[in-house]
Formats: structure tokens, sequence, C-alpha cells
């Protein structure tokens, strides 16, 4: 494990790539203004300025109780801008979430990336890029503009380190297809502050000596592109002598009136730092203190498929429905398989104009979470009724 992850970090640190189709997450929004601003004069390409935004009434029962109120759901602004055709750059910001800096990589919770991508050779076919960036995983669901998705399942919120610090070098193999290696932290914070922050004890854990991930991806494009692949291996480490696996097939059928997703995904951590098996299998033994340890031998699996379909020219509905599992390979009383997590939305958009990326919804949101009989632990149950508009501005 040290000696793979050294190479690629020799490789990889301080460089890295954006995703080479132009629609990828790093963008979050579509990087050719056209398919978002048909009729907009063409924008300074040394910077340009975006605000997401998704806002609206809504009434669930998040905090246990019915509550109705006015909610902001998300904020960001993008700023991006070429210098030639050689070198960009991109700075995006969560304005509702901590400006605090992590303590592995010094970035904080707001900076969801801040890059520099350099192309080069021969067709300017290779490319790296230096700064935080996007992890290069298989997800569409990760890879969608944030404001379109309601609610992600815990593959995407909880389980996946979204926003990475280190390096990826990628290679256009031909206008439908690229190979991508990316190194990365394998978390944001430290070992030890996550697990002091988080109420689990060390135990007899110790930190990796090359607290460090890889990825492998490859990016695809079939029938002029209306299906799309995006297939990721990874493997990481948290801890010392405990190494962490995945694979995320993420697949997409998308033409002007239609889009569906399919992503598929299995992980394998040696110690759980996604904490989401830990602390129901510490809830179930009933362990406090420094009993409470995070649990060795995790594995998650997740199928998510989302639909979307105009069903006029300004009108359209987007259905979401996933499916998670969660368990722990040395708990015999517990299994592969002790929690279940269902997420889902059905929401009708009206989009006024057709060269605005503005829409307005009302929509449901669910979600569902249910533990193996033997854990006896109360089904969880999550509802939203939600009313509102979410926007990509284009303010410069």
């Amino acid at each position: 494990m040290k000696k793979t992850l050294s190479l690629f970090t020799t490789l990889g640190l301080g460089i890295a790539s954006l995703h080479a189709q132009e629609h990828a997450q790093t963008d979050s929004i579509p990087a050719k203004r056209s398919s978002l601003l048909l009729s907009e004069p063409a924008r300074a390409k040394s910077f340009q300025l975006d605000v997401l935004l998704r806002a609206g009434l809504q009434t669930d029962n998040g905090d246990g109780s019915s509550q109705a109120k006015a909610n902001l759901d998300d904020a960001r602004i993008l700023m991006s801008g070429d210098y030639n055709d050689r070198l960009s750059y991109k700075v995006r910001f969560r304005l509702n979430r901590s400006f605090a800096p992590t303590s592995q990589d010094n970035g904080s919770r707001a900076l969801d990336m801040a890059l520099i991508k350099y192309k080069f050779g021969k067709d300017l076919k290779w490319s790296v890029t230096a700064g935080k960036q996007s992890a290069m995983v298989g997800s569409y669901e990760f890879e969608n503009n944030p404001i379109y998705e309601y609610k992600f399942t815990d593959y995407v919120d909880r389980i996946l380190n979204l926003f990475v610090v280190g390096g990826m070098i990628s290679y256009e193999v031909n206008p439908n297809h690229s190979l991508h290696a990316q190194v990365y932290n394998t978390t944001n914070d430290s070992f030890m502050d996550l697990h002091a922050k988080n109420g689990f004890a060390v135990g007899d854990l110790e930190r990796s000596n090359v607290p460090m991930g890889a990825y492998f991806t490859w990016v695809g494009a079939f029938m002029n592109k209306q299906i799309n692949t995006k297939w990721s291996y990874n493997i990481s480490q948290f801890a010392k002598g405990h190494t962490n696996h995945s694979i995320s097939l993420a697949n997409k059928f998308k033409t002007s009136r239609q889009m569906v997703y399919l992503d598929l995904q299995y992980s394998y951590l040696g110690v759980d730092h996604a904490m989401i098996a830990s602390s129901a299998i510490n809830e179930f033994y009933g362990r406090t203190g420094d009993q409470r340890v995070l649990a060795k031998d995790v594995n998650y699996g997740s199928a998510i498929l989302r639909y979307d379909q105009f069903l006029t020219r300004k009108w359209e509905i987007a259905l979401k429905g996933g499916y998670e599992i969660a368990g722990a390979r040395n708990e015999d009383q517990l299994g592969r398989n002790f929690r279940q997590n269902w997420t889902y939305f059905a929401a009708l958009q009206h989009k006024p104009f057709h060269n605005q990326d503005l829409r307005f919804y009302l929509g449901y949101v669910g979600n569902t979470v249910n533990y193996k009989d033997a854990m006896n632990m109360a089904k969880s149950q999550y509802n939203r009724l939600a009313f509102g508009a979410y926007f990509t501005i284009p303010v410069l």
C-alpha cells in the first residue's frame, strides 16, 4: 500500500486535472455557456462569476416534529476563467458552510475547489491540475449541479470525501474517452481530529504513515454522447494496516428532453471513517466513552436512480430513488447488511425561460432508515414538502 500510494504521491502531489468532459462536477454548471444562456453574448474568458442558489418554503419533521419554515438549501459562488488555451482556474465557495480551516488539508468545509489546470502535449490531450478539486469518483449524483439534487444519498453526503486536496493527471484518448489518475488526502480532518470531533476513542488504531488515496477513472461517451459512463476504482488508507477499496460505476443517458442516471457502488473500509456503520454498532452494543471506537472491515453498497423528463417545453418532472446498505464483516450478530437506507424525491418543475437555468419547483423529499430486526433499533423516517426555486445566475 505504501509503495502504491508513494508512487502516485510522487506523480501527482501538487498536480491534478479537471474532468475531461465539459459538464463535470468541478464545473457544477456547463462550461459552454451556450447550453445555459443560448442568447447571451460572448463573455470575457479571463473571469466569470456565477451564483448557484436554491431556496424555498418547506415543512418537514427533521427535528422530530413537524415544522414550516423558509430555508436556504444551497448557496455557492463559482469564479472561473481561462488565461489562454492551456491555463485555467476555478474557485467555488459554499456560503452556508463553515470557513474554519480543516486540520488535514488546511482548506475549509466552505471551499469546494480552488485549482489551476494546465494542458500540455500534442493536441493538448494531457492535463494536470493543482489545488482542491472534486473527487474523480464514478457518481453522476455527485457530478450533477448540486442545486438540482434536493437530497443526496449517504454515499455522496456522508461516505465520500467529495472535495479533496491532491493531484490528478488525465489523458484524452479521443473526444469520447479519457483516463484519469488522482491522488488525494483520504479525509479533510486529521486522524486525531476526526476521532475527537465525532466522539470516538482511538482504541488500538494508529494513524497511517500515508493517509492518502488514489482514484483510477475511465470517462466514456457513446451514441453521439447520449450514453455516458464514469467508472472508478479507489484505494486509500486512514489507519495504519487497514486499506480501503471501492468501485463506483456511473451510467447516464441524456437527450434534449430527458435524462436518466444509474450509479452503482461498493465500498470496503478497513476502518469506518465514514462513521455510519460505527455509530449503529456502538449504539447496539451500548458502548460509551473509551469503548466507542470506529468499526473495522465495514462494507457499504448503493444503487441510485434518477429520471428527469420534460413534459412540455416549460414543465418537467424529476424523480429519484436510492437504496443503500451498510454492514460489518467482524460483527457476527449484525452481518453485512444490518442497515438499509432509502432516499427518494419527486418534484414538478417549471422552467419559464428556455435560455436561463431557472426553475420553480413543488416537491416531496423522503428518507427511511431500517435496521436488522435483531438490533431492535427504531426506524427513522424523514419527510419534507417544499415549494421554491433554484437558479444558476451568470453574474459576470
